[in-house]
């Protein structure tokens, strides 16, 4: 069996897709790419394909990932399962490194924190070593206020041959994201190639594909499904009693939540349990309208073959609420039922499903917006459920992306719960999240957003829009308006550190907001009226919801949104590109290795032989070597059994 072959088998569960492939071919041009492709969206596949790239270069690869908290696990995991290479992971705890030769290999994940923490951060060791790493992948595109260019430039103190960056989401809306050549210039080795990072503009044509240039913004696919599934409730109106509002916890929940974390209902003392019974979950489940529309959802995936859910939620009294729902309603099934911040980071946990066959496939997973890499890892994912909404567009995006690849190619359903009584799920969406429109694009660089494939969208644009107006009018207008502004606060989530006391203060935040986004959405001369034309208004908005669901859009510097064509970036440059990849190594290799170990193992129904030619593999890539032959004997041909089998049969000289 030949080694030089087998070793590409390493790229077999990964994804092969043209604008993948051109990464790891700028990074070998430019040695640097910025990768400005939305939210983050293919990262992992992206990662690992230059991370096998670089492997299959060196016989010792230094390979370093930093990432921000909070995305640590998702990283450790998507390259654990990804591709079978176990990266040592640095925290902040002390002598978190060990063993660690800058002679020799290292692949290290390192928590952005650390970084952060500059001289004494138990990252020290590496950084007084001089180390100059093959590769550096850095990883801000969870960062939703733009990354902090200082962390790098000041704190990293080394330098690195080769540098994928992929770029915050939105990386500072208000302005262009130029702090990522700054980071480009310090951490490159070869001077004049990180000096040409000033000779590249990020505009809105980076959405063009070219081998031109080291940026990158090519979305494999459209960043929104057609539609959104939007799932209606409604309470009695005798349920939520305005004297029941609980005062004392500062207000409205501020994403949709629970009703019993907003209101003193009689069943709240059974909701306050640290367990349920069966007749627990069927009494809350009769009260709480939002949590018997979403079992109604949840009980067709739980006993299904083919379906898993992410579950997103913003708080941790909602989400144990939902948990502790499940847990007793499918208590034969609670294998099946994943709480990732109980799961994460538990690298025993972890490796397990790297080592051996699960036994349960999981069909929930409950998760919250520090998830970061694709969570398809687990299982491909047929349904996202926002249970609580974030007040971010940016976030809602994040968790449609963040979702792995169905085996079919099909995309999830998308599903937004609105309440009728327009106090939980429907204020927060229609004025916390849109009203946070301007958060939803970026400067100069082209993208999507799911906010806009809701049906009905004008209308609560237009809503907010007239809203805003009233608000901002009456407090310039009045000295006093204590219920005004605490209920303006309340519905459009506004931060505490907005200080807003005041008629004048509240005036003037309003004030801003409402010109920001009528600039955005192109109404700003319909604002200067006194009165509002609404049929104007929505048919105005309606013409520029239609215009951005037609392509990618952006903020121009003024503001505005402006939209270019789908299709931008599949140029006849691109499908030149493409027409070379058949002869690409991974390619090439995967299909020479695919076809080398089907036949070492046909007809039988064993493991076949091939440690002669493992042992002619270097050290850095026997592991995802092993690993992803497993895969495809084990998953692709039916042949033997788990992991920790095939490599006990490994090591005993057997395969």
């Amino acid at each position: 069996m030949n080694a030089s072959d087998i070793k590409w088998i390493t790229s077999g569960n990964l994804e092969h897709d043209p604008f993948y492939f051109s990464i790891p071919e700028k990074l070998e041009k430019y040695g640097y790419c910025i990768d400005m492709s939305g939210y983050g969206e293919g990262k992992a596949d992206k990662a690992q394909l230059c991370i096998l790239d670089t492997a299959n270069k060196k016989e010792e690869p230094n390979i370093l990932v930093i990432c921000p908290d909070g995305c640590k696990e998702s990283w450790y995991l998507s390259l654990l399962k990804g591709v079978g290479l176990d990266f040592k992971f640095i925290n902040a705890a002390h002598g978190s490194v060990t063993f660690f030769s800058a002679e020799t290999s290292n692949l290290m994940l390192l928590d952005e924190k650390v970084l952060a923490e500059g001289e004494g951060s138990s990252f020290e060791p590496v950084r007084k070593s001089g180390i100059l790493w093959d590769l550096v992948i850095i990883d801000g595109s969870g960062a939703a206020d733009g990354m902090i260019p200082s962390i790098y430039t000041d704190n990293f103190g080394m330098k690195t041959e080769k540098l994928l960056i992929f770029a915050p989401y939105p990386a500072e809306y208000t302005t262009p994201p130029e702090g990522l050549r700054e980071i480009v210039k310090s951490l490159l080795n070869d001077d004049s190639k990180a000096r040409s990072i000033e000779t590249y503009e990020i505009d809105a044509d980076v959405m063009k594909f070219t081998m031109q240039s080291p940026l990158v913004n090519y979305p494999k696919e459209s960043g929104a499904p057609d539609s959104v599934r939007i799932e209606r409730y409604s309470f009695p109106e005798s349920d939520i009693p305005q004297n029941l509002h609980i005062e004392d916890q500062g207000g409205r929940y501020a994403n949709g939540g629970n009703v019993f974390e907003e209101y003193n209902l009689p069943e709240r003392s059974i909701y306050q349990k640290s367990a349920f019974t069966r007749s627990d979950a069927e009494t809350l489940k009769n009260k709480d309208k939002k949590l018997e529309k979403f079992l109604g959802i949840i009980d067709g995936i739980m006993n299904s073959d083919d379906k898993t859910a992410i579950v997103y939620f913003k708080s941790e009294a909602t989400v144990n609420y939902i948990e502790k729902v499940l847990s007793s309603i499918y208590y034969d099934k609670t294998g099946s039922i994943m709480l990732l911040e109980k799961a994460f980071f538990d690298v025993r946990s972890l490796k397990q499903w790297y080592e051996t066959e699960p036994s349960r496939r999981i069909k929930v997973v409950l998760a919250n917006d520090r998830l970061s890499s694709d969570i398809g890892i687990y299982s491909p994912i047929t349904h996202i459920i926002n249970y609580e909404l974030p007040d971010s567009p940016v976030e809602l995006q994040q968790r449609y992306k963040r979702r792995g690849v169905s085996p079919d190619g099909s995309t999830p359903e998308f599903i937004i719960f609105l309440d009728d009584n327009k106090l939980f799920d429907s204020r927060v969406f229609g004025k916390a999240l849109i009203g946070n429109l301007y958060k939803a694009f970026r400067m100069n660089v082209p993208s999507k957003n799911i906010l806009f494939a809701v049906d009905g969208v004008e209308e609560m644009l237009a809503d907010m829009i007239t809203d805003i107006k009233y608000v901002a009018d009456y407090t310039g207008a009045v000295g006093s308006s204590f219920d005004i502004i605490s209920k303006f606060r309340q519905d459009y989530n506004v931060p505490a550190a907005r200080n807003l006391t005041t008629a004048a203060k509240t005036h003037e935040y309003a004030q801003r907001k409402l010109e920001t986004l009528a600039k955005a959405l192109g109404v700003s001369d319909m604002i200067t009226e006194k009165d509002i034309d609404r049929g104007a208004l929505v048919s105005k908005i309606n013409e520029k919801v239609k215009q951005i669901r037609s392509g990618y859009s952006y903020f121009d510097k003024d503001m505005a949104i402006r939209t270019i064509p789908n299709g931008t970036q599949n140029n006849s440059e691109f499908k030149e590109f493409a027409g070379y990849l058949d002869g690409n190594p991974f390619n090439l290799g995967l299909k020479n290795a695919r076809t080398e170990l089907k036949n070492a193992v046909s007809g039988k129904q064993e493991y076949a032989y091939i440690k002669d030619a493992v042992m002619q593999i270097p050290d850095a890539l026997k592991p995802a070597v092993l690993y992803n032959i497993w895969i495809y004997w084990h998953k692709t041909l039916g042949i033997g059994g788990s992991y920790a089998d095939f490599i006990k049969s490994y090591n005993e000289g057997v395969i």
